[in-house]
């Protein structure tokens, strides 16, 4: 790969600060292994310089959590698609620095300091989606692999501004709940759809992200907000029998997708949501009337007028 490419300067004027930069690193870690081992050591160590893959792990762990499922280490291998060795390497590393609590055989769960990292990414990530669908216009089936890479690079900053921009919202596009600068998420008692009794219900949250499944459910307009009637319940696991609101045919939904559509009774009140605060360090949407129309209103700051030259007697 060219490291001078994307560059507006000359590659003669780039070529020592690079080679400076290569030598400084290649001089305090002589091999890539040592220069990895001690980036990833240092990183998991640091409040401040956790690395993406870190952060990769801590919100799989609370994203498993969230479902119930157990945190061994073939399964947070599937989840991160990364191999057995490397989940086992991480997990001590991540324990070591007070992030996870880990024994062999038995997996592993965050600590308090590893969760607040966990609610921290996983805010921006949904944060970030819902920003991706409502202002950019991306589907709610690519959001997820945009979110994946701007996550980790983002300023907190920036983050509360879309918080900002978007209202303050408790929902990413997936209907999943996103936590607020202090971590607290709203919390639903939700039925997943395999488990769901004949009746009418709306569709609240759908759990799976890959996007194929995403366009899927998209097509069958089964996205959250939707409602619909569960008829019947094939026997043997058969498909399930929907009558979607607004539509006169019945449709059909298997029971593998059904793992991943969670719904509520239809006219079950939602819990009443909690006042957020909001930080007095942003500056608030929506802007100002001399301002351009969804940009943030301009700070104005008072400066002391000059002063005025004596006149000579």
């Amino acid at each position: 790969m060219d490291l001078y490419s994307g560059y507006s300067l000359p590659r003669r004027e780039l070529q020592v600060p690079v080679r400076l930069a290569q030598s400084v690193v290649e001089h305090y870690f002589p091999t890539p292994a040592v220069r990895f081992g001690k980036a990833v050591s240092e990183a998991v160590m640091s409040d401040t310089m956790i690395s993406s893959t870190v952060e990769d792990y801590l919100k799989a762990f609370l994203r498993m959590e969230d479902r119930n499922e157990k945190a061994s280490t073939s399964s947070v291998a599937r989840h991160l698609s990364v191999a057995d060795a490397s989940v086992t390497d991480m997990l001590r590393k991540l324990q070591k620095a007070g992030l996870l609590e880990y024994k062999p055989y038995y997996g592993a769960t965050l600590t308090p300091k590893g969760r607040k990292v966990a609610l921290r990414i996983l805010r921006r990530h949904r944060l970030l989606e819902l920003f991706l669908h409502q202002v950019m216009g991306f589907g709610w089936e690519q959001v997820h692999d945009e979110a994946e890479k701007l996550e980790h690079v983002v300023s907190d900053f920036f983050v509360e501004r879309i918080d900002a921009l978007l209202g303050y919202p408790d929902k990413d596009p997936h209907g999943e709940a996103i936590p607020d600068a202090h971590g607290f998420r709203m919390q639903e008692a939700h039925i997943c759809l395999v488990d769901a009794e004949p009746g009418e219900y709306t569709v609240r949250q759908v759990t799976n992200d890959k996007p194929d499944f995403l366009a899927y459910i998209e097509k069958e307009s089964l996205t959250p907000g939707t409602i619909f009637v569960l008829v019947e319940r094939a026997p043997f696991e058969g498909p399930l029998k929907l009558l979607i609101r607004g539509k006169k045919a019945p449709q059909y939904l298997g029971v593998e997708a059904s793992k991943s559509i969670h719904v509520m009774p239809f006219g079950q009140p939602e819990p009443e949501k909690p006042k957020r605060q909001r930080r007095t360090k942003v500056a608030p949407f929506p802007s100002s009337e001399n301002s351009v129309e969804g940009s943030p209103p301009l700070q104005k700051r008072n400066r002391p007028s000059p002063a005025r030259p004596r006149r000579s007697g």
